[in-house]
């Protein structure tokens, strides 16, 4: 027949397997819970330092867009103010053709890269942005206050041509006309940096740029040459 102090020693004994098995379950859950934790915060950590690079590198390469396209963009329009002021001030034959040498030159520039331009602007700012620099519908219907940068660019460089070698059977366009559209480019240049700029600054550029932008939009304008 069994002590009474056996059940006590069975009891004592289980409640000390138990207890250890209550100690061994929180140490897994803790090193699970503490495990899953950390990887979290290191993985979102890692998300978040690759974002960051990677929204430096799209700032940097908005940046070198920026400078490019304002340097090539103001050389050309300085050059046309060039062309217009060389026929008004009746200067030299000789500074006539080099005003117009300095203008042709920087409208090949720009042709050779516009389409490079034109993909840069899409990626780096998106449709919206795009159709400021290029707009083929409005540019289409070739209403001035409508027209894209691209769409006025080709339309003074038409007028600019007929200004400096006047058709005979044509009436050349005036050089005050002229010279206000070139003041209406200019704004809308001035404009475009200076979003563009912002948009910088506030990191919507690059993937973020198209986070604002419905996911069915795209680049449905077709590539041509431009002047």
């Amino acid at each position: 027949m069994p002590s009474p102090e056996q059940p006590r020693q069975h009891s004592a004994i289980s409640g000390q397997v138990f207890e250890l098995l209550k100690v061994v379950v929180t140490l897994v859950l803790t090193g699970l819970i503490g495990g899953g934790i950390t990887y979290y915060y290191q993985n979102r950590s890692h998300r978040e330092q690759q974002e960051a690079q990677e929204l430096e590198t799209a700032r940097q390469s908005a940046l070198t867009f920026l400078r490019e396209v304002g340097d090539i963009l103001e050389q050309r329009r300085h050059n046309a103010l060039r062309v217009i002021d060389s026929i008004r001030e009746n200067v030299s034959p000789e500074e006539k053709e080099q005003a117009w040498k300095d203008y042709t030159n920087s409208v090949n520039a720009w042709n050779a890269k516009w389409n490079l331009y034109r993909a840069l602007v899409l990626e780096q700012f998106g449709p919206d942005m795009q159709k400021r620099f290029y707009d083929e519908k409005a540019d289409s219907e070739e209403t001035w206050d409508n027209l894209s940068i691209t769409g006025k660019l080709i339309a003074l460089d038409r007028m600019l041509n007929d200004y400096h070698k006047p058709a005979a059977e044509k009436t050349p366009p005036d050089a005050s006309q002229i010279l206000r559209r070139y003041s209406t480019l200019t704004q809308d240049c001035y404009q475009f940096y200076s979003q563009v700029i912002s948009r910088i600054q506030e990191g919507r550029v690059g993937k973020r740029a198209w986070v604002e932008t419905s996911s069915g939009a795209s680049d449905s304008s077709g590539g041509r040459k431009t002047r």
